[in-house]
């Protein structure tokens, strides 16, 4: 138990540490905008577990499900792919590459837009490359968007790098809390508007809660922007833009909704509106095809924000690694679909699996996700128990008592009261997953006896 709960004071620092740390960055001259921003939950658990993973008997070892990767191995047909473009195209792949990505590769990005959900993008105006996967579309995105002030409208719980990120650009996050379950309403989006606003963040499969919204529901939204917009179009004012983050597209294995940027939706004059000039589309192949490491995103949306982003690319990172989009041309083809959704189907399988083990725990409050692979677990019932040994959170009472390191559901909604819930990534093995439902159910008996 001793080294257990020394464990978890290695992963979290205290308050008092941190201002203190804060006090000296600032006395050095550190910028306010990366001061305000906290240290990586996933990346920052991940690097110190194996320090303390370090020296101890496998058995012993803390489990990790909070970093959100899939343990299904990426198709060898990408590796050999970038194997022989190497070997044919040597003087390609060290030179210079255009800022918005290959050809080729924008080619492909078209092509599997238009597959994925049936809308055309020009990939010489309207599809961008990027590097640092995903994020860095969003940053890209941002750059071109935001101004020191601007608003940024995020439904929590939700990805935490969305608030991060708009303070890096000097921006205002905006967090609604909504419930799993349905997300961001069409009233909440009314009442979360401002005069200030510049984005609203949405998606299609939302980590950590799974939630993956209707055509319906997209559509009510939709309205919503288009009164907004149309009023400040009549002022001659900039309109609210929609980030559509869908890292997560090849695990929304049901009906899918029909993207933002494709809907038109009706005005009260009879006139309809297309949400495509206002809509910013981004994703990668991480999550679809286990290609984390690299770290290239892709943004689809209307050319004069493109080229705006662009501009700022060029100067920040010049453009994506051309290893990673030769690696990204290769497995957007259309045979390596079948590829994203095996994967997509083992994750889900896994996650059934996990959510089974899970679900009989007395007062232990799971529900499976309408999509993606992480379970968002409320322990509330154990809160005051675990607290009386010490553990201040769900995750901390998880890795002290279960040796099962996870992500708190504070991470996920800035200022809201998420202590008591985590997110647990089931993409890892079914034997992981399983000797940890194994470990937690262990640790809860413990607590309530």
């Amino acid at each position: 138990m001793e080294r257990h709960v020394q464990g978890r004071h290695q992963l979290s620092s205290t308050s008092r540490e941190r201002q203190l740390v804060s006090v000296v960055q600032r006395n050095r001259g550190i910028s306010k905008a990366v001061l305000s921003i906290p240290e990586s939950a996933t990346h920052g658990t991940a690097a110190k577990l194996v320090g303390l993973n370090r020296g101890v008997a496998a058995d012993d070892q803390i489990i990790d499900l909070s970093i959100g990767a899939l343990d299904t191995p990426t198709d060898p047909r990408i590796d050999r792919g970038v194997i022989d473009f190497i070997e044919q195209r040597s003087e390609t792949v060290h030179a210079f590459a255009p800022v918005k990505g290959f050809t080729f590769l924008r080619e492909s990005i078209a092509a599997r837009v238009a597959r994925l959900h049936g809308i055309e993008y020009d990939p010489d105006t309207e599809v961008m490359v990027t590097p640092g996967g995903v994020k860095g579309s969003i940053s890209a995105t941002f750059h071109a968007l935001l101004d020191p002030g601007d608003e940024v409208v995020i439904p929590v719980p939700n990805w935490p790098h969305y608030s991060d990120m708009v303070r890096l650009h000097e921006a205002i996050p905006k967090t609604v809390l909504v419930p799993a379950d349905e997300g961001l309403t069409a009233r909440a989006l009314e009442g979360a508007l401002s005069e200030r606003t510049k984005i609203v963040v949405l998606g299609d499969c939302i980590n950590p809660t799974g939630k993956i919204y209707s055509t319906a529901e997209l559509s009510e939204l939709a309205q919503v922007l288009a009164r907004h917009n149309t009023r400040r179009q009549d002022r001659g004012e900039s309109p609210v833009h929609v980030l559509f983050d869908t890292p997560y597209e090849a695990h929304v294995l049901g009906d899918r909704a029909t993207t933002f940027a494709a809907l038109d939706v009706p005005l009260a004059g009879g006139d309809r509106c297309s949400m495509r000039p206002w809509t910013v589309s981004v994703t990668g192949p991480g999550k679809t095809y286990g290609m984390h490491g690299d770290r290239i995103g892709y943004l689809c949306g209307p050319q004069d924000i493109v080229e705006a982003a662009a501009r700022a690319q060029v100067n920040l990172t010049s453009f994506a690694s051309t290893y990673g989009q030769v690696a990204t041309h290769i497995a957007l083809q259309p045979e390596m679909d079948e590829v994203a959704t095996f994967r997509a189907k083992i994750a889900r399988s896994n996650l059934e699996a996990m959510l089974q083990e899970l679900q009989p725990i007395p007062s232990l409050r799971v529900s499976p996700p309408q999509g993606g692979y992480f379970l968002f677990v409320d322990l509330s019932a154990h809160a005051d128990a675990y607290q009386r040994l010490g553990h201040a959170t769900a995750e901390q009472f998880l890795l002290a008592e279960a040796k099962v390191a996870t992500i708190a559901g504070s991470h996920f909604a800035h200022g809201e009261a998420l202590d008591h819930f985590v997110r647990i990534n089931c993409g890892r093995t079914g034997s992981l997953l399983t000797e940890a439902a194994t470990r937690i159910r262990h640790a809860l008996t413990r607590l309530e006896s």
